[in-house]
C-alpha cells in the first residue's frame, strides 16, 4: 500500500465519513424491509377479492303472522357472498345482516313464488340466495278451542282393580293453524301409557296429539302442548242386594216375617271378572227361641270367591213374630178356664 493510500485511512475523518455512509446504507435496507413491504401487504388486502359461503341461515318472514300462515318455506338457507376480503371479514364479525322474504301482506291468501333478499349487507358485496326464489302458501289462520279426549287401556289394569274417569289439568286446548288443515282435524287426544296389572294410580305429564282421519299428525299450533293426567286406579267395588233366609227351629205356633233394618245393601271388592256373575249376598237369622217381635243380628254367607270381602259382614233384621190359628184358639181355651177355675 502506498503510502499515500495509508495515510488517507489514518485521517480521521475519513474514518467517520465511511462510517456514517454504511450505518445509512444499512438503515435504509432494514426499513424498506420492514415498513416497504408491510405497506405493499396492506395494499394487497384491500384489493384481495375474496368469497365465503354462509350456511344455515334463518329466514325473517314479513308478514302479519297473527293473519296469516305461510308453508312452504324452509327453516334456513345458504348465502354466497363475493367481494374485498376486508369487507366479507367484517361482515362475518358483525353477523348483523338478515335474510328477509318480501312483504307478503301484499300477495294474499294464495299460492305464490316467493322472492328471497338480504338486508344490511354492504353494497361492495355481491351476493346469492340458495335457493332465493320458493314457492308457499299462505292461508288465512284460523283458531279454535276444542276438547281433549283420554286414550287409555284399561285392559292393563289389574282384574281386582278398575280405573276411574281421568282428571285433566284442562279440558280443552286452543289449536291455531291455516285453514286446510283446521278443517281435516279428526281428532285431539292424550295417550297415557300404561304397564300391566296396574294396582295405583297415573300421574303423568303428555303432549296433546292433533291427527286426520287417517291418523296423520297435522301441523298446528298447540295451546298448551302439554297437559297433565292422572287416572285413579281403585280395587274394584260392586253393589248387591241382600237376601235374608230363615234358618233354625221355629217356636210351635209361630210363623215370622223377615225385613231388613237398616242398609239393604252390600259392597263385594274383589276380581271383577270372577264378581261378574255374584247379584246377590245371602244373610242367615237363626229365629230359634224367638217367641216375640224383635230385632236381631244376622251374618251375611262370605262368597266363595277367593281375595273376595264383603262389607258389612252383619247386618240387622226385623223379626215380626205372629201367631197361628191352632195357637191363638188354644191362648183362647186357656183364658176361658183360667177364669171359670177363678170364679
Amino acid at each position: 500500500m502506498s503510502k499515500k493510500n495509508k495515510d488517507l485511512f489514518e485521517n480521521v475523518w475519513i474514518v467517520r465519513l465511511t462510517s456514517l455512509l454504511v450505518s445509512i446504507l444499512l438503515f435504509s435496507y432494514v426499513y424498506s424491509e420492514n415498513y416497504g413491504l408491510s405497506t405493499t401487504n396492506r395494499n394487497d388486502a384491500i384489493s384481495t377479492l375474496r368469497s365465503e359461503t354462509i350456511s344455515n341461515l334463518p329466514i325473517q318472514i314479513n308478514m302479519d303472522t297473527d293473519r296469516y300462515f305461510i308453508s312452504g318455506l324452509p327453516e334456513t338457507v345458504m348465502l354466497n357472498v363475493s367481494g374485498p376480503e376486508s369487507v366479507i371479514v367484517q361482515t362475518l364479525s358483525a353477523s348483523d345482516f338478515n335474510i328477509v322474504t318480501e312483504d307478503l301482506d301484499l300477495l294474499g291468501p294464495g299460492r305464490h313464488t316467493v322472492q328471497l333478499r338480504v338486508e344490511n349487507l354492504s353494497e361492495e358485496l355481491t351476493y346469492q340466495i340458495v335457493p332465493s326464489r320458493i314457492n308457499v302458501q299462505i292461508e288465512e289462520k284460523v283458531t279454535i278451542e276444542s276438547p281433549i279426549k283420554v286414550v287409555f287401556d284399561t285392559n292393563s289394569v289389574d282384574d281386582s282393580y278398575v280405573a276411574k274417569d281421568p282428571i285433566l289439568s284442562r279440558e280443552s286446548v286452543i289449536i291455531t293453524g291455516p285453514t286446510s288443515t283446521i278443517d281435516r282435524i279428526d281428532r285431539i287426544y292424550v295417550r297415557v301409557p300404561s304397564e300391566n296389572e296396574l294396582t295405583s294410580s297415573i300421574n303423568a305429564t303428555l303432549v296433546v296429539q292433533v291427527e286426520d282421519e287417517a291418523r296423520n299428525k297435522l301441523n298446528v299450533v298447540v295451546e298448551p302442548q302439554e297437559i297433565d293426567v292422572e287416572i285413579p286406579i281403585e280395587p274394584y267395588e260392586k253393589t248387591v242386594p241382600i237376601r235374608l233366609v230363615q234358618k233354625g227351629t221355629p217356636v210351635s205356633g209361630r210363623t215370622y216375617e223377615l225385613s231388613l233394618a237398616g242398609t239393604e245393601n252390600v259392597t263385594l271388592t274383589g276380581n271383577q271378572k270372577l264378581l261378574a256373575d255374584v247379584n246377590e249376598v245371602v244373610a242367615e237369622v237363626d229365629i230359634s227361641n224367638i217367641r216375640t217381635t224383635s230385632v236381631v243380628t244376622a251374618n251375611v254367607v262370605p262368597l266363595d270367591i277367593m281375595g273376595t270381602e264383603v262389607t258389612p259382614n252383619q247386618v240387622e233384621v226385623n223379626v215380626t213374630v205372629k201367631t197361628t190359628e191352632t195357637e191363638a184358639t188354644s191362648d183362647r181355651t186357656n183364658q176361658t178356664t183360667n177364669t171359670t177355675n177363678n170364679r
